[in-house]
């Protein structure tokens, strides 16, 4: 058969041979016809004449041949290279399940390409597909957006692409992707023709996809490990969002280095160092370490990475995780030595004790065993059956014993078996089995006496049974002696144990074995204790919580730990501590004298007021103050005084509804929020009523005392208005009130501001204060109460003013607050102050106030430590005093911050405690050193109830707490004995010495025998 390139080569040759063959004949024929035309040119046509036209007619031909071989040519490589483009098309759109088709209107019928045919199932073109053919094979909840998209397209020319489901001749449902377009058939009627591409693989994967990442998703977050990661270096790149709910420590503060601050600081050098290697090396990390966690405590976590490594294998990430090790911790330590008490009870018996496998291998032999029977090393017979120990003729008798044993019975008897040395010895051999957590055998216990002589090994047996016997009464003994109540449960919610202590609390004279829970107690079904118990089996997650028991009435404090077989349940009574909790936040919030709300709670509740004010309610202050009050303190003495604020607090009680917030802000000075007003004259009305309450006469003593009462009012409408801002301006008012007369009351006008253009003054002249030297620090001593001697100086901030003179702190700090200079103001007070400190004597200790803008500053530690070190005072003698205010908001962030001073080594007090927000919640979070007694209570020592109450309590919290209390104020012999009798350690007041210069301090020190003399 002839090859294809010279079949196509000889058709050319041939073209090209015909057409000269042609060519001549044409010629020929021409000169024929003329001979006939004209016969006198018949002669001319002779055979040479014919041959030299031939001649001439070649060179005329050859050149149209070649042309048209080139032209055949060419359109032959244009054809094959059209065939292979299509081949390449028909490829690409079966890789890609793409293809098109075609819509006619009038008609009504698609025409699909072959690949269409294919993908929907008929691919020999049976399918003769019309519109009402497409929408039945198009899946119900399709069909519409399918018909829809096809009128768009034909009715508004738009281009349209959607993705709906078709199920094919075979049956198969598959997603497409349709482009569609209008177009014009060739006779004029309308047409819609686009691409078609089967997505279903795409659709599959993007569902898929999207269940990994939903999966990896619920993986990272519901996992109680902490997942990180970390660039080739060994930095931080992203850490879990449990590492803030677990160190407090922000995703910011953790990158790079900074999780390391986390580190306890025992473990930090290790830890660091084994990271160390791992970058180096390429090796997994894998460490256990404590870490900080938000409340300042430690914890034991295991930190694990491995390395991701590029093709060339270069460390690309460093994948790790973190996980919460603690109790496995403490178990393990727990269990290790419980296992090392057991193996020194092993290893102190006198019998062959042998622990065994279920198949009957050694796994362990005390060292009492290994003597008796002569064996060097237990490692040569690790893992190896009992028998080999024993003759060949022993075998069938040591196996039934393991085999019983693993039955759950205990086998035993007596053979003759020599040692390893070969000393013949006779043997008592007990085999028994060791439950596991579900109660079946886990493990054998072999026990061999040897019998040879019987009267030794049984008086050491008999020793054996009573220490056993002391060491089980003992276990008895811890379990009934420990302080929590103790209850286990079993999956079925039935009662397994209760110890002594439970049995009092929650079923005296009841015995719950075996009962369930549920049925000893159904009032608490589907009730909190209910909830938590179920979730924390259901969850497998030890559970937390105070909660109070109706059925007992109690509150309790519960630990519920679950484990595969039930939860154990340890609790204990919570309620006396509950009760003193609410006390003690009770007093924090109110008046000890009058029982009224303080002025903390007195901001809160405004607080509220505004922020739930709607439509044209409105809320008013008024701001009271006793006229005459001082005189009554001044003749009839400060119990009577006190006499008369409470009873001056009753009438006001009686003079307000319920809804409304009466207040005592300190002295004689009282406030009142009257919610829910419609007009100014319920205010109005309401301060009338309490000038006559209060204007009635008061009976102390047999003396009928009359004192009148100032009031100013402010009345709040605006949901933005500033709670300082409104007690200021009911002060204003109150301060107009007083100044017109007293015993009448005026509501604030923008008028009565007047003052405060002498406040902006000072503000103006506070501003270069610092530039201009006028600011100055005095320094009052600090003693200790039981030695008289002097513990340190708190420093005090003074403002000399040119024209003023000494301006009163009271008066200029507030402001230095207000306009921001207190940071400047404050980081040279506090520098000033160390610089100072550092050449006093011994450990003479120097407390500085921080502001609450200073503490709110973000850099404050940093001034502290660059205070520190450019003053080289050490910093266990700097103390840092801060007030109940600082701590109002952002509990996270203070402790934080309070948490970083520590760090640095100096001491932090909290002064004027109990005249501000409640801060138990941070005595409770924060170690504190001191707590500084505020001078408005031991101003009322020893005479006042309420104020030796508050006394007593504040430093029998303190003790309890573990810190030192410092009383601010005492100014007489009897307030100091009533502090030193009450146990306060340190004090301070005008009885042991007014502020003084710095240049006074160390003379001062100097005659502290004096001192110390004097106070005692």
């Amino acid at each position: 058969m002839m090859r294809p390139d010279v079949a196509k080569l000889a058709v050319l040759c041939g073209t090209g041979l015909l057409t000269g063959i042609a060519v001549m004949v044409a010629v020929i024929a021409a000169c024929a016809v003329g001979a006939l035309a004209f016969p006198s040119l018949a002669g001319v046509w002779s055979g040479p004449i014919l041959l030299a036209i031939a001649a001439t007619t070649i060179p005329v031909a050859l050149p149209i041949c070649l042309t048209l071989i080139r032209s055949i040519v060419q359109i032959d490589a244009q054809r094959r290279d059209l065939a292979a483009r299509e081949e390449l098309l028909s490829t690409a759109q079966r890789i890609a399940k793409l293809g098109y088709w075609r819509f006619n209107v009038n008609s009504q019928h698609f025409t699909l390409s072959d690949m269409v045919h294919e993908l929907i199932g008929d691919p020999g073109r049976t399918l003769d597909m019309t519109l009402p053919h497409l929408l039945e094979m198009t899946h119900p909840d399709d069909r519409d957006r399918l018909q829809v998209a096809l009128q768009k397209v034909l009715r508004d020319g738009t281009n349209e692409q959607i993705e709906y489901r078709l199920t094919g001749l075979d049956g198969v449902e598959r997603t497409f992707w349709v482009d569609g377009h209008r177009g014009e058939g060739a006779d004029g009627a309308a047409t819609a023709y686009g691409a078609c591409q089967d997505v279903t693989e795409r659709i599959r994967m993007e569902v898929a996809l999207r269940e990994s990442e939903e999966h990896y998703r619920y993986a990272v977050e519901l996992n109680p490990q902490i997942a990180w990661i970390a660039d080739a270096n060994g930095l931080s790149l992203d850490v879990g969002s449990r590492w803030l709910e677990v160190t407090g420590l922000t995703r910011e503060e953790t990158l790079g280095t900074g999780w390391a601050k986390a580190l306890h600081p025992d473990d930090a050098t290790p830890s660091l160092a084994a990271w160390s290697v791992s970058l180096e090396t390429g090796a997994p990390f894998d460490v256990e370490q404590r870490l900080c966690l938000a409340d300042g405590s430690y914890r034991w976590f295991r930190a694990r990475a491995a390395a991701r490594r590029s093709s060339d294998g270069t460390i690309m990430r460093w994948y790790g995780t973190i996980e919460d090790i603690h109790d496995a911790k403490m178990a393990a330590v727990a269990l290790y030595e419980s296992e090392a008490f057991a193996r020194s009870i092993l290893e102190s018996s006198t019998n062959c004790v042998k622990v065994l496998d279920l198949e009957g291998n050694l796994q362990f032999m005390n060292g009492t065993g290994l003597r008796m029977t002569e064996i060097g090393e237990f490692e040569t017979f690790r893992g190896r059956p009992l028998s080999c120990l024993w003759p060949a003729e022993a075998a069938g008798r040591l196996n039934a014993a393991v085999a019983r044993a693993c039955a759950g019975e205990a086998a035993r008897f007596t053979g003759f078996c020599p040692t390893a040395k070969g000393t013949p010895k006779w043997w008592d051999v007990s085999i028994s089995p060791i439950p596991g957590a579900d109660g079946r055998p886990a493990r054998l216990l072999a026990i061999s006496r040897d019998v040879t002589e019987a009267q030794r090994i049984q008086a050491e047996l008999e020793g054996a049974k009573h220490a056993a016997e002391d060491a089980a009464r003992q276990l008895g003994a811890v379990l009934e002696s420990t302080t929590d109540c103790v209850i286990v449960l079993d999956r079925e919610w039935r009662f397994t144990f209760l110890n002594q202590r439970a049995i009092d609390i929650v079923a005296p004279g009841r015995n719950l074995l075996g009962v369930n829970i549920w049925q000893a107690f159904p009032d608490e079904i589907d009730g909190p204790f209910d909830h938590r118990y179920r979730d924390a089996l259901n969850r497998q997650t030890p559970v937390e919580f105070e909660e109070f028991l109706p059925s007992l009435g109690i509150w309790l404090e519960v630990h519920a730990y679950p484990g595969p077989d039930g939860l154990s349940i340890f609790f204990r009574d919570a309620s006396e501590r509950r009760r003193a909790r609410e006390q003690l936040i009770h007093m924090a919030t109110h008046d000890a004298l009058t029982g009224l709300a303080n002025r903390g709670l007195l901001r809160q509740r405004l607080d509220q007021a505004i922020a739930q004010a709607k439509g044209d309610a409105r809320t008013a202050v008024l701001f009271l103050d006793l006229d005459e009050f001082k005189a009554v303190n001044d003749t009839l003495g400060h119990p009577a005084g006190d006499r008369l604020l409470t009873e001056a607090a009753e009438r006001l009680r009686e003079c307000v509804r319920t809804t409304d917030t009466v207040a005592r802000c300190g002295g004689d000075e009282f406030a009142i929020v009257q919610t829910g007003l419609t007009r100014p004259s319920d205010a109005a009305a309401l301060a009338q009523r309490i000038i006559v309450a209060l204007g009635a006469p008061y009976a102390l003593d047999g003396t009928a005392v009359i004192v009148g009462v100032s009031i100013g009012i402010v009345l709040v409408q605006d949901i933005g208005a500033q709670v300082d801002q409104v007690l200021k301006d009911a002060d204003i008012a109150l301060y107009r009130a007083k100044a017109e007369g007293r015993g009448i009351y005026r509501f604030f006008e923008v008028g009565m501001d007047a003052h405060l253009q002498q406040r902006q003054q000072l503000k103006n002249d506070l501003q270069g204060a610092l530039d201009r030297r006028e600011l100055l620090l005095d320094y009052q001593p600090l003693v200790n109460l039981k030695t008289g001697g002097i513990n340190g100086f708190e420093a005090l901030l003074r403002w000399r003013h040119p024209q003023r003179g000494l301006v009163s702190p009271a008066d200029f700090i507030p402001l230095a607050e207000e306009t921001g200079v207190i940071l400047g103001i404050g980081q040279w007070a506090l520098r000033q102050a160390c610089c100072e400190a550092a050449g006093w004597p011994g450990d003479i200790t120097v407390a500085v106030n921080l502001s609450p803008v200073q503490f709110r500053s973000p850099d404050l530690v940093n001034k502290v430590a660059d205070a520190l070190s450019d003053s080289g005072l050490a910093a266990a003698r700097l103390q840092l005093e801060i007030t109940e205010s600082v701590l109002l908001q952002d509990s996270e962030a203070n402790l934080m911050v309070l948490h970083a001073l520590r760090r640095l080594g100096v001491k932090i007090s909290m002064d004027d405690f109990g005249t501000g927000y409640s801060s138990l919640g941070y005595l409770r979070r924060f170690p504190f050193d001191k707590i500084k007694i505020d001078r408005s209570f031991v101003g009322d020592l020893p005479d006042a109830a309420g104020a030796r109450a508050i006394v007593r309590a504040v430093l029998g919290l303190s003790r309890s707490l573990g810190m030192t209390t410092t009383a601010e104020g005492i100014e007489t012999a009897e307030q100091l004995s009533c502090l030193r009798m009450k146990g306060c350690e340190e004090g301070q007041g005008f009885l042991f010495g007014r502020p003084m210069s710095a240049d006074l301090v160390i003379d001062f020190v100097q005659r502290g025998t004096t001192l110390a003399h004097k106070s005692a």
